[in-house]
């Protein structure tokens, strides 16, 4: 009989179960889907996540960078407009993303403070920041123009992208508050 240490052998297990949901989860990720990309990123809380743990729940998503004055306010308030207009059973079914196009600057701790300056609603929010590599890629994928110019300002595409649960590209809209009840209204047929 073996002499197993019970702590080695629970790692081990929960290892090999590891290994088995993500074979199983990459399976399931549609070709066209965003959550294709493998990169890392650090929510408000410092937590690591890939962009595949936003599964199985609808997603608004938008690139912005928390020192922004000009169009970032109105991409998130038209953000929260599409949030406030859905009814409490939609919203446990949609999720809300930003990420930031100044990842030097937007650490997490920044982000969670712009998270509670801007009254974000946590439970449906997530701020990500990563490396700028990152960042670029799904700037591509999306097709969010952006360019880094001097003073750590970021002149980009003011657009927000609606995902489906699989993280399939729906639809896309001008971050604008007259768009918020149209996209919600798309939003709502898939």
């Amino acid at each position: 009989m073996l002499n197993v240490n019970p702590v080695v052998l629970m790692k081990v297990i929960g290892l090999v179960l590891l290994l088995v949901v993500l074979r199983v989860n990459s399976q399931n990720i549609p070709q066209d889907s965003l959550y294709q990309l493998n990169n890392t990123w650090l929510d408000q809380d410092g937590n690591e996540l890939t962009l595949n743990s936003f599964s199985g729940k609808k997603q608004v998503l938008s690139l912005i960078y928390t020192h922004c004055l000009h169009t970032c306010p109105t991409i998130v308030s038209t953000m929260q407009s599409m949030e406030n207009k859905l009814s409490e059973d939609e919203k446990q079914n949609v999720g809300f993303i930003l990420v930031s196009l100044t990842p030097d600057s937007d650490t997490p701790e920044v982000m969670r403070d712009f998270a509670q300056k801007r009254k974000l609603n946590m439970q449906n929010w997530r701020l990500l920041t990563g490396s700028a590599e990152d960042v670029r890629s799904l700037a591509m994928v999306l097709d969010v123009k952006y360019q880094n110019v001097k003073d750590n300002e970021v002149n980009h595409s003011n657009l927000i992208t609606v995902l489906d649960n699989k993280g399939r590209i729906k639809f896309q809209e001008i971050g604008v508050m007259s768009n918020a009840a149209k996209a919600v209204e798309k939003l709502k047929t898939f």
